[in-house]
């Protein structure tokens, strides 16, 4: 199992409790992991007031055949109404170690140029960033 953490918030990064929001990780198909015949049964999460979630999933790095997440948000209107869900177009691969859903979706860029700039390789890696390896003075992007 590994660890998957972020924090659900709109665009002007207000948390969304008092819409009871829920993220919901669909794995895109079943899956063996050892002797394990895997579900496709949705695995939900539903964050802390200030937006902050954090839930173990099974790494995508262990189940046959290639397999990822699909994730959705639901929220509820402020009557308590069904109101909304965003579809997240993007495949969320989970390695072993875990880590932040926005260094783990695979996501296409925005078209700015990012650089991480420090002595050592950033762990995880997004595809795109390019690494200034502050020790060395070397430039290395991430192109997969």
């Amino acid at each position: 199992m590994a660890i998957v953490s972020g924090t659900l918030s709109d665009f002007g990064l207000t948390p969304l409790a008092g819409f009871q929001p829920t993220i919901i990780f669909n794995p895109s198909g079943v899956g063996v992991s050892g002797t394990r015949l895997l579900a496709t049964r949705p695995i939900q999460v539903t964050p802390n007031p200030d937006g902050q979630f954090q839930l173990d999933l099974v790494s995508t790095d262990d189940i046959t055949p290639a397999t990822w997440y699909e994730v959705q948000i639901r929220w509820l209107d402020s009557d308590g109404g069904y109101s909304h869900i965003d579809f997240v177009d993007w495949k969320l691969f989970v390695p072993s170690a875990g880590g932040s859903l926005g260094n783990l979706l695979r996501a296409p860029s925005n078209n700015q140029l990012l650089v991480i700039w420090q002595a050592t390789e950033p762990n995880p890696w997004p595809v795109g960033v390019v690494w200034a390896n502050t020790t060395t003075g070397d430039l290395i992007r991430k192109d997969s």
